[in-house]
C-alpha cells in the first residue's frame, strides 16, 4: 500500500473532485509521489483511485509521468481511459500521439471526444491531420463538430 496523506486519501475516495484540486494546487512533492506511485496495474490499487490520480496528475502538469500513463492505457477501463486520454492531452504529450490515437475508433463517443481534445492540444501538424480526419470521418455529429471547432481554434 502507498503511504499518502490524510488529505490525499480523504479526497481520492471523495465523491467529486473538487477536492483533488486543492492537493493540486498545493504541490506537495510527497502528493505527487504518491499519485504517481497509484499508476500501475495492480490489485491493490482502487480503480477509482487510480482514475482519480490519473485526473490529478493530467493537471498537475510533470511530464514525468507520461509514460507511466502510457503504459496504462492499453489495460484500463472505459473511465480510466478517458482520463489517462485526457492527461496525455493537457500534458501535451507529443510523444504519446501514438497511444491516443489507438483510441481514435473506440466505439465509447466520450473516449472519441477526449480524443479529439487531446490531439487539439497537442496541436502539432500530425495531431492536427488526425482530427481533420475524425471532422470527416468520425460517425457522431457531436465529434465532427467538436473536431472541426478544435481545428479552427488553430
Amino acid at each position: 500500500m502507498t503511504v499518502m496523506s490524510e488529505e490525499l486519501l480523504e479526497a481520492l475516495e471523495a465523491d467529486e473532485s473538487g477536492d483533488l484540486d486543492a492537493i493540486i494546487e498545493q504541490r506537495r512533492p510527497e502528493d505527487f509521489d504518491a499519485l504517481r506511485s497509484l499508476l500501475r496495474l495492480d490489485p491493490t490499487v482502487e480503480p477509482s483511485h487510480r482514475a482519480k490520480a490519473i485526473y490529478a496528475l493530467g493537471r498537475w502538469g510533470d511530464p514525468a509521468v507520461v509514460e507511466a500513463i502510457q503504459d496504462l492505457l492499453p489495460d484500463v477501463e472505459e473511465a480510466e481511459r478517458i482520463g489517462a486520454i485526457d492527461a496525455l492531452g493537457r500534458l501535451r504529450a507529443e510523444d504519446a500521439l501514438d497511444d491516443i490515437l489507438e483510441h481514435v475508433d473506440d466505439e465509447s463517443v466520450s473516449v472519441r471526444k477526449f480524443v479529439a481534445r487531446a490531439l487539439g492540444r497537442i496541436n502539432t501538424p500530425r495531431a492536427r491531420a488526425e482530427l481533420s480526419k475524425l471532422e470527416q470521418t468520425d460517425p457522431s455529429d457531436y465529434i465532427r463538430s467538436l473536431a472541426s471547432k478544435l481545428l479552427s481554434r488553430g
